[in-house]
Parts: C-alpha cells; sequence; structure tokens
C-alpha cells in the first residue's frame, strides 16, 4: 500500500511493517508490538498476535492485539499517514514499569526482536562528543537528566534534557525523526535510548519501576516523522509537532533588554587561579577574588552587564546562605553591582541536598538522603526559602539564577521519595517550583538553565551551551563548530528563549580566541576568564582584552539591530 511518498507492506504472522521510499530504497520493517516490563517481571508477547487493519484515505491503521506475561492486556496502535507514522501502546493491568520498549519487544520463542532498518547514519540533539555531530546508526545514543559528567562514560549531561528526538537517515540526504510527544507531567520517564543493533534498532525509556500502574498506562506517543532535509530540519520539524498536540507548555515571561546584556561568570577565573597555584576552583568563590576579576576587566574596558557568582559562594548547598568566611557582605556587594547599573545572577545546584533537613529529601536503600525532593513539602519550604532569601530586597536583592547540574537528576529502582512523580517530571517539578517563586518575588529575575527541551519552556529564560569537552585530535576551531550545532539545537527545538554561548572549559587560547569570534552570532555574550586561560595557562595581553571588547560591541549592535527601539531599561527596585 502507498501511503504519500513511501509504501508499506504488512507481515501479520511476524507483526511488522516494511516500509520504504518511493524510489524502492528500503527504510524499515517496523515492529507493531512493544514490551514494558515490570519490577515483577519481564514483559513477553507469546501465542497469537492478531494484527487488525483499516483503510482509510491517505492513512492505514493498524491495531495489534498480544497476549502479556506481566500485564492482563496490551494493545499497540500504528498509524501510516503521509507525513509521519505515529504508534501508541496501551496496557492494563497492575505493575511498576522499569522498561519501556518502542518499536521491538520480546516474543516467546525468540527473544527480543527489534525493528529492521537499513539506517547509515543517526543524529542526537545531545552533545555527547567533544566534537562530532554525526554517528554511525550502530552507535547508540542518549537524551535524558540523568548523565553525571564525572562519572567514566557518561558524558550526555550538557543537555539535560535536550529534546526528545534522534534523527536517523537511510542515505541520500532524507533524514527521519524519532520524537516523543508527551505533556511534562507523563514523562516520568528518565532516560530515552536510541538502541541499535546489526540491521535494526528499537528504542527504550527508564521508568526504573518509578511508574506504577493500577488500571491502564498508555505510553508517550512516537511519532516517525519523514521528509527531513537535515537533522536540525528534522528537530524543527519535532518541535512543530509537539505544537500541533499542544504539549508545549505556555510561555508567560517578558525579556527585559539586560537579559541580552553580556555576561561575566567566574567559574573559569576561579579555575584559572586554581590551575596555577594547586588549589580548588570551590574554594576561591570568595568576595576579594570577585572584585579583582572585575576590576581587572575594568581596567581594561570591559564591563559585563550581568555577573554570575559560581561555585561555591554558598555555605551549604540547599539553603544558599553566603559563606561567612567568603563574603562579608554580599547582599552589600551586590547592592554596589546594581548602583553600578550591573545585574548578578547566583550559582544554584539543582538537587544537592548539603545542608537539608532527612524530610526534604530522597533517600537510597539504607535511608541515607542522596538528593532533594522536590514533591516533599519541607524541600518545597527549603526551596521556597532559599528562593525568596536571594532575590528579596530584605534577603540578598539578586537578579536571577544560573541553574546548574539538572544532570543529576536521581536515578534508581531502590530510591525513595514522596510522590508520584519521577525523572524528568521530578526535574520540571523543582525547576518550576525555582522559577515561579523567582517570579513571584522578582517579575524580571533571569532563569538560567541547560534545559532545552520545549517541556521545560515554561520553568526557564535563557539556555545555556553549558561546558566544552576537549579533544585534542580535533581539528582547530571544533570547540567554535560543535557550540554552533548546540545553538542550531537550542534555536530549533525553543526559539523563544534565548542563549547564554558560555564559555568554559577552553581546552586552549587558540580555541578560546575562535570562539569568541562568533559568540554574537550565536547568542549573549559570556567570558569565563579575567586575565587567562586554565587549562593552558595563557595569560591574556592587550589583543586579548581588546577582542573581548570588539565580540561584546558587536554583541550589543546586533541585539539592537534586531530589536529595533530597544534601549537598556533601568533597574527595577522591585
Amino acid at each position: 500500500m502507498r501511503i504519500g511518498d513511501y509504501l508499506i507492506e504488512v507481515n501479520t504472522a511476524k507483526a511488522y511493517a516494511a516500509v520504504e521510499g518511493a524510489d524502492g530504497r528500503p527504510w524499515f520493517k517496523l515492529r507493531l508490538f512493544t514490551a514494558l516490563d515490570t519490577a515483577g517481571g519481564v514483559d513477553e508477547t507469546y501465542g497469537d498476535v492478531v494484527v487488525e487493519q483499516k483503510e482509510l484515505p491517505d492513512e492505514l491503521v493498524l491495531t495489534t492485539t498480544c497476549r502479556s506475561t506481566v500485564w492482563d492486556t496490551r494493545t499497540t496502535v500504528t498509524r501510516f499517514l503521509p507525513d509521519r507514522i505515529e504508534s501508541s501502546t496501551t496496557v492494563s493491568g497492575r505493575g511498576r514499569i522499569t522498561d519501556c520498549h518502542l518499536l521491538g519487544g520480546r516474543r516467546t520463542p525468540r527473544g527480543f526482536l527489534p525493528s529492521g532498518s537499513r539506517l547509515e547514519q543517526a543524529w542526537s540533539p545531545n552533545p555527547d562528543h567533544p566534537s562530532r555531530e554525526l554517528r554511525d546508526a550502530l552507535e547508540p545514543a542518549t537524551i535524558g537528566p540523568c548523565g553525571e559528567g564525572s562519572e567514566p562514560g557518561i558524558e550526555r549531561w550538557l543537555f539535560s534534557p535536550a529534546p526528545w528526538c534522534f534523527a536517523v537517515t537511510p542515505g541520500s540526504a532524507y533524514w527521519i525523526g524519532l520524537s516523543l510527544v508527551a505533556p511534562i507531567a507523563e514523562q516520568t520517564f528518565t532516560n530515552y535510548h536510541y538502541a541499535p543493533v546489526t540491521g535494526g534498532f528499537s528504542l527504550r525509556l527508564d521508568y526504573e519501576g518509578q511508574t506504577s500502574v493500577d488500571g491502564t498506562f498508555r505510553t508517550p506517543l512516537l511519532v516517525v516523522h519523514l521528509g527531513g532535509s537535515d537533522p536540525v530540519h528534522v528537530l524543527a520539524r519535532h518541535r512543530a509537532l509537539l505544537d500541533e498536540y499542544g504539549v508545549v507548555p505556555q510561555r508567560t515571561a517578558e525579556q527585559p533588554d539586560w537579559w541580552q546584556g553580556p555576561i561575566f561568570c567566574g567559574w573559569g577565573a576561579q579555575c584559572a587561579i586554581g590551575a596555577r597555584t594547586g588549589q580548588s576552583p570551590q574554594p576561591l568563590a570568595t568576595e576579594a577574588n570577585y572584585d579583582r576579576f572585575l576590576e581587572t576587566l575594568s581596567g581594561r574596558g570591559i564591563v559585563p552587564s550581568t555577573v554570575v557568582i559560581d561555585d561555591k559562594w554558598q555555605e551549604r548547598y540547599a539553603t544558599c546562605r553566603p559563606d561567612p568566611r567568603k563574603w562579608t557582605d554580599l547582599r552589600g556587594w551586590i547592592a554596589r553591582r546594581h548602583a553600578q547599573g550591573q545585574r548578578v545572577l547566583l550559582w544554584w545546584k539543582a538537587w544537592d541536598e548539603e545542608g537539608a533537613p532527612a524530610e526534604a529529601c530522597i533517600t537510597d536503600a539504607a535511608g541515607v538522603p542522596v538528593s532533594l525532593d522536590p514533591e516533599a513539602p519541607a524541600c518545597r519550604a527549603l526551596i521556597t526559602d532559599a528562593v525568596e532569601y536571594m532575590l528579596s530586597s530584605d534577603g540578598l536583592d539578586a537578579d536571577g539564577f544560573k541553574i546548574d547540574f539538572t544532570a543529576r537528576t536521581p536515578s534508581g529502582a531502590s530510591l525513595r521519595h514522596s510522590g508520584h512523580l519521577w525523572g524528568t517530571a521530578l526535574l520540571h517539578a523543582q525547576l518550576a517550583l525555582v522559577h515561579d517563586t523567582a517570579k513571584r518575588v522578582k517579575p524580571d529575575a533571569l532563569i538560567v538553565t541547560h534545559t532545552p527541551n520545549p517541556a521545560f519552556l515554561d520553568v526557564t529564560d535563557l539556555i545555556r551551551l553549558n561546558d566544552v569537552l576537549r579533544d585534542d585530535e580535533a581539528a582547530p576551531g571544533y570547540v567554535a563548530r560543535h557550540m554552533e550545532y548546540r545553538a542550531a539545537v537550542v534555536r530549533a527545538a525553543v526559539p523563544e528563549l534565548g542563549i547564554d554561548t558560555d564559555g568554559w572549559i577552553m581546552p586552549s587560547h587558540a580555541e578560546w580566541r575562535a570562539y569568541l569570534e562568533i559568540q554574537p552570532e550565536l547568542g549573549v555574550p559570556a567570558l569565563y576568564y579575567a586575565d587567562g586561560t586554565d587549562t593552558d595557562r595563557f595569560d591574556f595581553g592587550p589583543e586579548d582584552f581588546a577582542a573581548i571588547r570588539e565580540s561584546w560591541q558587536r554583541s550589543r549592535e546586533r541585539w539592537h539591530a534586531e530589536t529595533p527601539g530597544t534601549t537598556p531599561r533601568p533597574r527595577s527596585s522591585a
């Protein structure tokens, strides 16, 4: 049967649909059943599989009913439309879902059966390699909010989470999207995996036994959308799909002019001191050092619009009170920056339980606190108090937050927590509490995250491109090229939001200069160094400071050219 520009042939005995392009090139043999494993056992299909076909104008609907070893019923509906293929599965019964396999599943006595494919390359919007964008179709990929970068073998933490969309191609510059569509409340999984095998692939969602079913459960809608010209085009179509299905949250926050001003973040400068003195960077987040950083820059004619005080200005991460050994009067320091027309953002570490009471925390199997629990009343009170203190005129009177470490979203079947949310939905709940409290206290507060997933559109204002990964074998200029790829992801997925271009960790002075050159074209320039780099310990000279001034001037000119009539807005007294 022909639908749009592709052909379908259904194999009811083996429960797959062969899909090929109009030119006869094979694309897929898509499995028409899934598997939703539970804590009580793996989900296996057994006995006869019934595939019912319904032909409509420009549409074929296949309803696949299976006998399951763990569910009372399991039915998968697959719709073949001119520009896409949609699939969703509904189960009934009771169980705690651990893994949800899409486009594949276990069928006795054959074992796990993936979909077949003739794919050549794959692409992920999650930057998990220092310099590469495309991968061989046989290399797996993961998108999600769990991926701590300090662990060996885990480099997928930079966007946490990235948009739920992989792009794959069978060749001939024809790209296909593999998109998940669901409202944020239903995103109780942690990670979304592209799991290839020789000659095929399947997809998997990690629920970790933290999503309980007592009745019916429907998987997120999987949409295989066709006809992409390149991966970024596929991602833009992914966003259009989400809008079409009405699952993108509404954004109400205005965007004051000051959000577009150049940023200085002191983390790189802290690291530069540490590299030269053998110290850890966290103890170097001091009032004296930040005064020196800004005096060094202002002495060269470089005055940032926004200053970020980074890790670890606070005595304890969860309570967010200044460390008195580092800051004798942080409120007064912020007031002096305001008097000079500057804004101040405070670095906030998501999930960290340091200083939180046990009743505010997620705990492990031994009852030991391991993370904040955004659904626990004590945690909500703790975060609310911290945000109010940091932003209110009675507290520190800061202007917003650089939120970091969202990739430490808790993961584990044995973890214990208060509510029913988990994974991505729980991360969103935490950020929503921070965001909404911040906007209540200070409506123009700026919230910076590295969550360029449209489901997080309502809890962030600026997307940070995040840290640079080092690749000593890459061709020169790889940092700039890779950050262009990251910026393209943000523009395609959440075009409403601005981009914080970041600027750390630079592998060399040369890579830093090359990236500095293109920052104004990508978004808001972010400077992380005051007088030299950390990795190669290069001390800046007059030409480097001149390059910063020129880059920032181009950024200001670009912003005002794109937004006629804008002028820097005076600081609100709110």
